[in-house]
């Protein structure tokens, strides 16, 4: 048996382990690090040849088998206790696990300041590998998140307004899956996909102004208004935006992949700036993501703070308005969560009842009111809630023609908003 059959090659990228070598010491691995099967999937002949050719097993690719490992916390602290070395700070990492019949003998970790120029692009194109798979990943757990079907949802009307998104995610799909299956980006398969770096910017740039425009909606006026923008971004708009732009950036990251792929085969040198160029662009994308979704964030606070004098007129819109807003807020977190968006805020929506509301409206009208009208300050200290809200809507111009009171105030007031 060669000597390289008894060795598996290991390269980790935040919770995703890629690993190439001896398939019976894989098993041996994935058993230690107590992975569960349903998390495991093959890898390709491409992402197979790079782990390979990265900590020196090329010599016998044919003998490799490769797999995609999903980590866990638990998985993944086992790993570094078997490795007996420190992760580095970027969460990146790049090893050889040695075995002799069937038992781990030992683990050599690779340090970057000790590669060549071939391994260190090896490695950029596995790492962009990595990031393009935990993105298609994340993307396939929000849409199950959000209940969305991924292929109806690029081809209705919204995705059609970006374009031909579903048309050119299988040009880029079947691309990659040509590279993963040969180890190699064909120049038939590279002139399909190159020339769309444009069109995909322009289809993430147009859902991140969907976000945009979904928190200028909140700007309205009214409490009614508010609520039924809430409840349009809650319901129907806001799951949908959120998907269609996770595919638009999952795009945008294949046709990277598959740039850095096709530049290691023609210009091997200048892989490196490459993949540093491209995780730029990544950060930025996920900093325009955050900076929408904050806004929107902040938009949906605001908007729910009713005041007591807008939640003891309009309970019912008050309370539509605030059950939307926690809705679209949950969503927003669920996004943030499967992404790792960390530097999301979200803010404090505040329950309040009715009653409540009525009783702090009544003392802080109070002292308002007295100072317009001297005559009734004791009668409104007494007053039920009906003199109160006739009196408040007097000094702020709302009161209603003819002496009536504000709409809705016949609603039942006890439920909470």
């Amino acid at each position: 048996m060669n000597e390289s059959s008894s060795e598996v090659g290991i390269h980790v990228s935040g919770g995703t382990a890629v690993l190439a070598g001896d398939p019976d010491l894989i098993s041996t691995l994935l058993s230690r690090l107590d992975v569960d099967a349903s998390q495991v999937r093959k890898a390709g002949r491409g992402t197979t040849d790079l782990v390979a050719n990265a900590t020196g097993l090329g010599a016998i690719l044919s003998a490799l088998d490769g797999s995609w490992v999903q980590l866990t916390p638990e998985s993944h602290l086992r790993l570094m206790e078997l490795a007996k070395f420190n992760l580095s700070q970027d969460g990146v990492f790049t090893g050889v696990l040695r075995g002799a019949k069937g038992q781990i003998v030992s683990f050599a970790q690779f340090r970057t300041g000790g590669m060549n120029p071939l391994v260190m692009t090896n490695l950029a194109t596995l790492t962009a590998t990595m990031a393009l798979r935990n993105a298609v990943a994340q993307l396939e757990e929000l849409a199950q998140a959000m209940d969305v079907k991924l292929d109806r949802l690029l081809d209705d009307n919204r995705a059609r307004a970006l374009g031909d998104v579903q048309g050119l995610t299988q040009v880029l799909l079947r691309a990659f899956e040509l590279y993963e299956e040969t180890g190699k980006i064909t120049d038939t398969a590279w002139s399909q996909v190159a020339g769309h770096a444009t069109a995909l910017a322009q289809a993430s740039s147009h859902a991140l102004a969907q976000i945009e425009n979904l928190t200028g909606s909140m700007n309205a006026r009214s409490v009614a208004d508010k609520a039924g923008a809430a409840e349009t971004i809650a319901d129907r708009e806001l799951r949908s935006w959120l998907v269609i732009l996770a595919a638009c950036q999952a795009n945008q990251q294949r046709l990277e992949t598959l740039e850095l792929v096709h530049l290691r085969q023609r210009d091997p040198g200048a892989v490196q700036a490459h993949a540093a160029s491209i995780e730029g662009s990544a950060a930025r994308r996920e900093q325009a993501a955050v900076s929408r979704l904050q806004s929107l964030l902040d938009a949906l606070t605001s908007a729910a703070n009713v005041s007591d004098f807008n939640r003891v007129r309009s309970p019912q819109k008050s309370r539509s308005l605030l059950n939307s807003a926690e809705s679209a807020s949950r969503l927003i977190g669920t996004f943030a969560e499967i992404y790792g968006l960390d530097g999301l805020l979200q803010g404090e929506l505040e329950r309040e009842t009715w009653r409540k509301s009525l009783s702090d409206f009544a003392k802080t009208t109070t002292s308002a009111v007295s100072s317009v009208a001297k005559a009734v300050p004791v009668g409104i200290a007494k007053a039920g809630g009906d003199v109160v809200i006739r009196a408040a809507a007097q000094i702020e111009g709302k009161r209603s023609p003819g002496n009536e009171l504000p709409e809705l105030i016949s609603e039942k007031p006890g439920e909470t908003p």
